[in-house]
């Protein structure tokens, strides 16, 4: 067996991963369990179409992030205004839903201003506990039960009142009384949020950024996942490349995998990474042979008679397309580690509920279909989440380990957010 000594070893060559290294510096060891680059940020070439792993947009906020794209890929991505909509019945409602009820039936938008008039202007309420209070706090029953409530059962897979309020952030718009009653008596373009606007490639998928970073590497070792790791010794088993020690060890491998790997770990520590949880998600991506079959990029659907809980349109994107053809991918969240076996059976329910919605139309050719799996898609908070994912961390922190990115730190957060973790971790192991 070999066995190989570095300052600086990096697990997982997702963004986080690929961000570390390269801020590191290109001779820096990366080691990463799939046949390429970029974790869940790749894209499957298929019959003339590019299907990114569900939608992959780059919201940019920071100059540090917005140069480094600039200097790898100079005038490769187009800013590209937001049109994302909510499904409610036989009416599509710009995103965000609570700024947005415009074009609902009179009664229903009157049900939802009553109520949200109600909610906004009850003094001393106790603070809410879980995601459920919240909304109906924030928003008011009506709006609650239309979209908030429903959406996020179909999202995380649980019941939004198991969902504690840590992941919200930026990610769940807030807007002011005059603009909720803007969005009730006139169409409202543009809207709210984090991602009211996003970068997307001009040609190809969204793989062109982990490629342009993996490129610069000089040890990217793909097909080598990490095996075991010994936390005392400082050595990880890297399969086909022997045992490497390393004094500051950084990963984006998923926690609870991660937790898997150790070798003799506490038992606070293995019963923690029990207690994490996540959602899987199937993606069915379809390559339609007609041209713009939805004006949006892509659309929630709150209802539960749908199998989906969004449907995005890549060819309103960038160039994935060939021309006169669209791409659309439909999102299924599921329990963690389930539906892919069941992929078929979901793909011909995604493609009947797709025609229900009026998406796709009886006439039309569907020239390619390509599922996808994310075994990790979203973490769940739950009331465990907090205790359990910091013991885990804290005990990695305490033998050199520093864990980054969505899945490896265990969070909810964006590709911008796994490039700056890289840049974070880079400069404080330096």
């Amino acid at each position: 067996m070999s066995r190989s000594d570095y300052n600086n070893v990096v697990l997982g060559a997702g963004l986080a991963g690929l961000s570390t290294a390269y801020h590191l510096g290109p001779d820096t060891p990366v080691f990463e369990a799939a046949q390429r680059a970029g974790g869940e940020c790749v894209t499957d070439a298929v019959g003339g179409y590019a299907f990114d792993r569900s939608g992959h947009l780059l919201h940019l906020r920071t100059p540090e992030v917005k140069a480094l794209i600039q200097k790898l890929l100079p005038n490769a991505f187009q800013p590209v205004a937001r049109d994302a909509r909510i499904h409610i019945g036989s009416a599509e409602v710009r995103y965000p839903f609570q700024a947005n009820t415009f074009g609902l039936p009179p009664a229903v938008k009157a049900k939802c201003l009553w109520d949200y008039l109600a909610a906004v202007t009850t003094p001393g309420r106790k603070p809410p506990k879980n995601f459920s209070q919240w909304a109906r706090q924030s928003f008011g029953r009506e709006i609650s039960r239309l979209f908030f409530e429903p959406y996020n059962q179909k999202l995380w897979t649980v019941p939004p009142s198991d969902l504690t309020l840590e992941w919200m952030g930026p990610y769940v718009p807030k807007p002011d009384l005059p603009t909720v009653f803007r969005g009730a008596f006139g169409d409202q373009p543009g809207g709210g949020g984090y991602n009211a606007s996003f970068n997307y490639p001009k040609q190809g998928g969204i793989e062109v950024l982990p490629q342009a970073l993996a490129a610069q590497l000089t040890q990217l070792h793909l097909n080598a996942p990490a095996v075991k790791l010994n936390l005392r010794q400082r050595r990880v088993r890297i399969q086909g490349q022997g045992e490497v020690t390393w004094k500051h060890l950084i990963s984006s491998v998923p926690l609870p995998a991660l937790a898997a790997m150790l070798d003799q770990a506490p038992k606070k520590v293995t019963e923690a990474a029990q207690k994490l949880n996540s959602n899987s998600v199937l993606v069915i991506n379809l390559g339609v042979a007609r041209a713009k079959i939805h004006p949006a990029h892509w659309l929630y659907f709150p209802e539960k008679e749908y199998t989906f809980y969004r449907v995005g349109f890549p060819s309103n994107f960038g160039q994935v397309a060939p021309e006169g053809c669209s791409s659309l991918y439909a999102e299924v969240a599921l329990p963690a580690g389930t539906g892919w076996g069941q992929r078929k059976a979901y793909a011909r329910k995604v493609c009947a509920d797709l025609v229900r919605a009026g998406i796709l139309q009886a006439g039309d050719t569907v020239q390619v279909e390509h599922m996808q799996y994310l075994p990790y898609a979203y973490v769940i908070f739950d009331a465990d989440y907090t205790r359990a994912r910091q013991e885990i961390l804290t005990y990695l922190e305490k033998h050199g380990v520093q864990c980054i990115g969505r899945w490896g730190h265990w969070e909810y957060s964006a590709m911008e957010d796994a490039i700056l973790a890289g840049m974070k971790v880079a400069e404080a192991v330096k």
